[in-house]
């Protein structure tokens, strides 16, 4: 059996780390827990990470240290339950050939059904009917209420999400364009923007699924946004660092744009920020795809892929969602 290790950066997330997933992993492998609960130095944590085959990590456990990369000692692979994995694992441990694999498209849904749902608040101006509601009006001006049917709705990523955001999209009738420079092959019913800026020109609804990245961090800055038109809607359900976010702010403040943001850059709004006032803007506190109801027993999607993973890996097969060096310079 693998010798399988989780080291917490904090106390250990009850959600994740339920009773059920302890015992599944447990069936695997001999699987060793820690919390931190004080500071832990590096040579620490790869001494104990270097007793074990599997590291299991994810967006609440302690990062990886870099001396993996030239001692890994039994580790062979690291399994990461969330899509990111900038903070646990080192580029260096890639470099060194561990394997390396992550949620793949398990968030896809849960992600694209997000963008959706901000993008038909949007249109239907669902902030101005609860703001009538609430304050005992009854109907608003109608001048920016939309439709899907025929919209230019322009895609920043065509990756895992993107996809499945056009999988949703395309019973609507919207026409479609994309970019992305790194997908080759493209659905028949997208077209291919050459650059952010035609996509910009091109787009009534602009919807952003690419990963944060050097080369996206503040891509969509003041001149794309001044491309759109009067009224787009913007739905960045990605990462809050892809906008120039003073320059999105100023569109908004104005009125000029609507937006549906899930992510922020910081997360966190100051609470007497005029926008969180604003009719235009939603904010959905990178909470929109999360799926926790209704209850059901047993594992959930998250944790039977991270059991049927490191199943695989026991019995030689090769896991899914591998990352390369390429892959993880342009995830988020």
């Amino acid at each position: 059996m693998v010798r399988l290790v989780h080291i917490a950066g904090g106390p250990r997330n009850r959600e994740v780390w339920t009773d059920e997933f302890v015992a599944a992993l447990a069936a695997q492998g001999d699987l060793t827990m820690r919390e931190r609960t004080g500071p832990l130095a590096d040579e620490d944590m790869a001494s104990l990470v270097r007793a074990h085959d599997v590291a299991i990590v994810g967006w609440d456990s302690y990062g990886l240290p870099t001396a993996l990369a030239d001692d890994p000692g039994a580790l062979r692979y690291v399994c990461s339950y969330s899509g990111t994995i900038r903070h646990t694992v080192p580029r260096q441990l890639i470099e060194a050939g561990i394997v390396v694999s992550n949620w793949g498209p398990l968030a896809s849904d849960g992600v694209a059904e997000g963008a959706m749902a901000l993008l038909l608040a949007g249109l239907k101006e669902l902030p101005r009917f609860g703001g009538a509601q609430r304050g005992g009006e009854w109907g608003i001006e109608d001048g920016r209420i939309g439709s899907i049917h025929g919209l230019r709705v322009g895609i920043y990523g065509l990756g895992y999400v993107g996809r499945r955001f056009v999988d949703l999209l395309r019973p609507f009738g919207a026409r479609m364009m994309a970019f992305d420079p790194y997908v080759a092959e493209f659905p028949d019913d997208v077209d291919r923007a050459d650059s952010l800026l035609d996509l910009c020109d091109f787009a009534e609804a602009l919807v952003v699924h690419a990963g944060h990245s050097a080369e996206t961090r503040s891509s969509l800055d003041r001149e794309c946004l001044a491309r759109l038109v009067d009224g787009a809607m913007v739905v960045n359900t990605a990462r809050g660092e892809i906008f120039d976010q003073e320059a999105l702010f100023a569109e908004l403040a104005s009125g000029r744009l609507r937006a549906g943001l899930d992510v922020l850059a910081p997360e966190r709004l100051d609470p007497e920020h005029p926008l969180r006032a604003a009719d235009n803007v939603m904010f959905t506190f990178h909470q929109i795809s999360s799926a926790r109801w209704p209850k059901r027993p047993g594992l959930s999607p998250m944790q039977q892929l991270v059991v049927d993973q490191i199943d695989r890996f026991q019995r030689g097969e090769p896991v899914l969602y591998q990352f390369d060096l390429d892959r993880f310079d342009r995830s988020t």
